[in-house]
């Protein structure tokens, strides 16, 4: 009898030891075992890699593709090395371009070469043909936005980071960009992008103006003023007011135009300064930079030419109002001017001592009652 009870104890002893042996070798939810750890983003990352380099090298150009994306996002935090990074995106636009994906492959291929130095010899020559071949089936769009932190919008889309100059892709076809910026107007600009071309928009948001709010009436005035005649001059008076206001808007746009293209200047030597810095003096002599120093040169352009508009306006407004402030010489406003009189009043109150009172009444030598003026009383 004790034989039995020992026996079933030490069955039940080793059927629970063998449970908690399987329970600890048994994977969990995500199909691996506790004993192998997670993946870290760096290893899911060279896995990814060296699945992409792989369909590449076999032609599976889709799985390669999506195998280069998965190492982006897996390196998010920490980021690739910068130089690693240029690559796989260089890889990343090539196999895109190969798919017929034009507007991805240029757009990889362009932040790929951004960082060319760090690139190899061989690699840099397979992306620039790959970036060539990709640009010819795309539009390529030079912005230049001021103020430069105002956000720009591409069919809708945002650009991400506010920066003065963006470089974008297109689709041909036709496309409408808008800038915006609290404190500003947005700003719009409607394109028609063609295959293989070049189109440079510059944006510049004009800052709100906020118009007063109008007075109340006093009580008691009447609902609707009557409305006096035209008196002789008023034409030429009008004309003038109208070409003064002329004249300062032009200046107020013409000093909007001076402060783009100095906006515009600034950043041209920022961006002459890194070429200096990547390719010394002569960056733009050879062929190392197209993409870059062609953009310069836009930059160039649309600066010279923002500059001569602001020159432009402020001359013909200063010439404007100039015209306007001589007519009031040799074309005189010969409206009625409020006049001073002096006049007499008798008082009905009963106070009969003589007094002195100033106040306001229509005086018009001409024309009494027709002119407002400043009445002069002498009451005894």
């Amino acid at each position: 009898m004790f034989l039995g009870r020992h026996a079933v104890s030490l069955a039940l002893s080793a059927a629970l030891a063998l449970g908690v042996v399987l329970a600890s070798a048994e994977p969990d939810a995500s199909g691996r075992s506790p004993a192998s750890a997670a993946p870290t983003a760096e290893a899911a990352s060279r896995d990814a890699l060296h699945r992409a380099d792989e369909a590449r090298r076999a032609g599976r150009f889709a799985d390669a593709i999506d195998a280069y994306r998965d190492a982006l996002e897996n390196h998010r935090h920490p980021a690739l090395p910068l130089a690693k990074r240029a690559e796989v995106l260089g890889e990343l636009g090539v196999c895109e371009l190969a798919l017929g994906a034009h507007r991805d492959a240029a757009e990889h291929l362009h932040l790929s070469l951004q960082h060319r130095s760090l690139l190899s010899v061989e690699q840099q020559r397979r992306f620039e043909a790959a970036q060539k071949q990709a640009e010819r089936e795309v539009g390529t769009l030079f912005l230049a936005v001021s103020p430069r932190d105002a956000e720009v919008l591409l069919d809708g889309k945002s650009l991400g980071a506010s920066r003065p100059t963006h470089v974008v892709f297109v689709e041909p076809g036709p496309h409408t960009i808008r800038a915006r910026l609290a404190g500003y107007a947005d700003a719009t600009a409607a394109l028609q992008a063609a295959r293989g071309s070049s189109s440079s928009v510059t944006l510049t948001l004009p800052a709100r103006t906020s118009s007063p709010a109008p007075s109340p009436e006093a009580p008691g005035a009447p609902a609707h003023a009557p409305v006096p005649a035209e008196a002789p001059g008023a034409h030429a008076h009008t004309l003038r007011r109208l070409a003064l206001g002329t004249a300062a808007a032009g200046v107020v746009l013409g000093v909007g135009f001076w402060v783009a293209a100095g906006v515009l200047d600034g950043v041209v030597d920022e961006r002459a300064a890194s070429l200096r810095a990547r390719g010394g003096s002569g960056a733009c002599n050879g062929t190392a930079f197209p993409t870059e120093c062609k953009h310069q040169e836009f930059l160039i352009a649309r600066r010279d030419g923002v500059g001569a508009a602001a020159i432009a306006v402020l001359v013909a407004s200063s010439a404007l109002g100039a015209l306007a402030v001589s007519s009031y010489w040799w074309a005189p406003d010969t409206s009625p001017r409020p006049a001073i009189g002096f006049g007499t009043a008798t008082a009905d109150a009963p106070d009969t001592s003589p007094r002195v009172a100033i106040g306001l009444g229509p005086v018009d030598a001409d024309a009494p009652g027709l002119s407002p003026g400043v009445t002069f009383q002498t009451v005894w």
